[in-house]
């Protein structure tokens, strides 16, 4: 086997914690999103005093379209919603929400300690293993979350490798990276307005191509090093001055994409550039990126952050979604709580928390309804990073890609009513108090002959009275 390949184990918390309710602003010009007929947005905004900024979504089939506005800093943002809100030609209207995914939380460090050190133990016995045609590490094929659920015995036996398209909502992906170059679809970078969705667009232009191309070995000695307070890596000192310096939320969407990718290696994954490299984003960027998955073809959409208020123009977006038989997936967030975040307690939306390596729901994972549907292990989960290198990361943010990987296996075993089959499916789970239907177990899931027991099909139909899926009782 070739063993050419820089290989770098880094282990960090990287979280999806709540958004602050701060509205983005431009010259003092505070931001809105507002949807309305396209036929009324010019009058709405005048009688109004705001001013177009660019359009969100638009289709000409459907009779609405979302749009950013701003308005003067001399208008009071809650009178500004009650005028608006009053108004006929409004079918909704919110602050364009900051949103971020910082990688660490007080809350969430007891689960790093705990988790750390049988990763560790894992390493001396690493080999190099063909994978999907690529030579890749052992521990990132065989894993402790692989064995969990049983990923490894459902492939050999149903011979399934995923399909469809898997749309990532995250922080872009390393488009060269060797282990997913072949599942890559063209992206689109939101935070930049341009095709393409690199992570290592983010970084200086000589900090990319250092990264890029280093060719040490994956199986050279390697050294355990205190990076930051959230990342504890093994590396050799020329990857650690590569990486010094670098944002904080870099590599996050390279590392969900390779959950997917490992999970359903047949499946295809399209990147979604929603967030910068320093974990921020908007209500803006993100609807925009569902619209964009949804019409653009995906199957599957996976998002990994939390925000901690609803949004009616989210809300918008993930029902386009649904109703076009695209699968919504996201993770139910890392407060540890029985708290409701969004969009996995959305309507429609499939919210995933954590599990650890025994099978406990882990220390950070929020838990109970309405977010939590299933759960997938999220505690030192190996995959993709960006340089060629490979990670290892504890959060809701790893357990929801996961899922997203399964759903793609499900597909491909039931291809008919994708939303449906994949509920009746995950539903023969392991079951762990306060994760919903449970941990997935993707042998039982993939060889099942009949639903789990009181399981009946209205539970897993489309759309429901409320306007989503049932939740476990």
């Amino acid at each position: 086997m070739r063993t050419s390949g820089l290989f770098i184990l880094v282990f960090a918390i990287l979280l999806n914690l709540p958004a602050t309710a701060q509205t983005k602003a431009s010259s003092g010009h505070s931001e809105y999103i507002l949807t309305t007929s396209p036929s009324s947005v010019d009058s709405l905004n005048r009688r109004h005093g705001l001013s177009y900024k660019a359009t969100a979504w638009q289709n000409p089939k459907y009779g609405y379209a979302v749009y950013l506005v701003t308005a003067p800093p001399s208008k009071d943002p809650a009178s500004l919603r009650a005028e608006l809100s009053s108004d006929p030609e409004t079918m909704a209207f919110e602050p364009n929400q900051v949103i971020e995914m910082p990688e660490l939380s007080g809350t969430t460090s007891p689960a790093l300690a705990q988790s750390t050190e049988s990763i560790l133990d894992s390493l001396p016995g690493r080999t190099l293993v063909t994978f999907n045609g690529v030579t890749v590490p052992s521990n990132y094929v065989m894993q402790p979350a692989t064995r969990i659920i049983r990923w490894g015995d459902a492939l050999q036996d149903t011979g399934f490798t995923g399909t469809g398209t898997v749309a990532v909502i995250d922080t872009g992906v390393d488009p060269n990276h060797r282990a997913l170059v072949s599942a890559l679809v063209p992206g689109y970078d939101f935070t930049r307005n341009k095709a393409g969705a690199s992570e290592l667009a983010d970084l200086k232009p000589s900090v990319a191509a250092s990264l890029s191309q280093s060719t040490e070995s994956i199986l050279d000695s390697n050294r355990v090093a205190q990076l930051s307070n959230s990342t504890l890596a093994i590396l050799t000192q020329s990857t650690e001055s590569i990486l010094d310096g670098s944002p904080e939320a870099f590599g996050h969407g390279t590392m969900t994409a390779g959950l997917v990718h490992l999970i359903a290696p047949g499946a295809k994954i399209m990147p979604l550039k929603a967030f910068n490299a320093d974990g921020t984003s908007d209500t803006y960027n993100i609807l925009r990126a569902i619209y964009y998955a949804v019409d653009h073809g995906s199957n599957i959409i996976s998002m990994s952050f939390e925000m901690a208020e609803p949004s009616p123009g989210l809300n918008g977006a993930i029902d386009y979604a649904v109703d076009h038989g695209v699968i919504v997936i996201a993770a139910a967030g890392n407060d540890g709580k029985q708290v409701a975040v969004f969009p996995a307690a959305t309507e429609g939306v499939i919210g995933i928390g954590s599990t650890s390596n025994a099978d406990q729901r882990s220390a950070f994972s929020n838990f109970g309804s309405p977010d939590v549907i299933f759960a997938a292990p999220g505690e030192g989960v190996i995959t993709t990073y960006p340089g060629n290198l490979y990670a290892a990361g504890w959060g809701t943010s790893f357990s929801a890609p996961i899922v997203a990987g399964a759903s793609a296996l499900v597909i491909q075993q039931s291809p008919g009513n994708p939303p449906c089959s994949v509920m009746k499916a995950l539903t023969h789970t392991v079951q762990v108090p306060q994760m919903g239907y449970g941990r997935i177990d993707l042998y039982e899931a993939l060889t099942a002959k009949s639903p789990i027991p009181g399981f009946a099909d209205y539970r897993c139909a489309l759309r429901h009275e409320d306007g989503g899926f049932n939740r476990p009782d």
